[in-house]
């Protein structure tokens, strides 16, 4: 009897010293994608994130280094990323590897547009941020607001405005309105896909987004 008691106890002692490391999570990129045949250079964040020294792609096509410091040390979560000219297009799954192992996937996607990042706020008509035609941008929702953005419509010429959201893991739900160069709204989307406009003049128009419930964050990218 004392046997099994001393075997008991020391089997208890044994699954209470048992520690669980956290599982790391990559939670954002930004920028979200990149054209093909080019470098951009994407910052990270996530939680239990510790001794970060990769980011890797479902791809061999997409590669990616530490970003190098003036010290010439590895600046903390940023990466360039580079890719390939024949790079396939879509979304593809991003991994960081850890002391902790390797994390959670996060979507990357790769196009045939030149894209480029917000770099800052665009709150208001005054500072819609200037989007060419055929291009795409990278961004965060800002909370509690809208976001705004400019483009030269022809009369008569198709356009059509895409807010990729959910199929990129964000948890934003996107509202998206077409509105004439003062901020008058022409064409409202509620219920995501393509937004199609045909300008009724030359000029200039602006696309405004915003969360369904007017939220935002670096989760609610777009």
């Amino acid at each position: 009897l004392a046997l099994g008691l001393l075997c008991c106890t020391w089997s208890s002692s044994l699954i209470a010293q048992q520690v669980c490391l956290p599982a790391p999570r990559l939670l954002t990129l930004m920028p979200m994608g990149g054209q093909l045949g080019s470098s951009v250079e994407v910052r990270i964040t996530g939680e239990s994130l510790e001794d970060v020294n990769e980011l890797q792609f479902s791809t061999p096509k997409i590669t990616a280094k530490p970003v190098l410091g003036p010290d010439g040390k590895a600046v903390e979560n940023k990466f360039l990323v580079t890719i390939a000219p024949d790079a396939p297009v879509g979304v593809h799954d991003a991994r960081v590897i850890s002391r902790l192992g390797v994390s959670s996937a996060r979507a990357f996607s790769t196009g045939k547009l030149p894209e480029k990042t917000r770099e800052k706020p665009n709150n208001s008509v005054e500072t819609a941020m200037a989007l060419p035609v055929n291009s795409i941008c990278n961004a965060t929702m800002t909370k509690r607001a809208v976001d705004y953005y400019s483009f030269q419509g022809v009369k008569g010429k198709r356009i059509a405005v895409d807010c990729a959201a959910v199929g990129i893991d964000s948890k934003l739900t996107p509202v998206v309105i077409i509105a004439d160069g003062q901020g008058r709204d022409l064409v409202l989307n509620r219920t995501g896909g393509v937004v199609d406009f045909t300008p009724p003049a030359d000029g200039t128009y602006l696309v405004k987004v915003h969360g369904l419930t007017f939220s935002g964050g670096s989760e609610h990218f777009y």
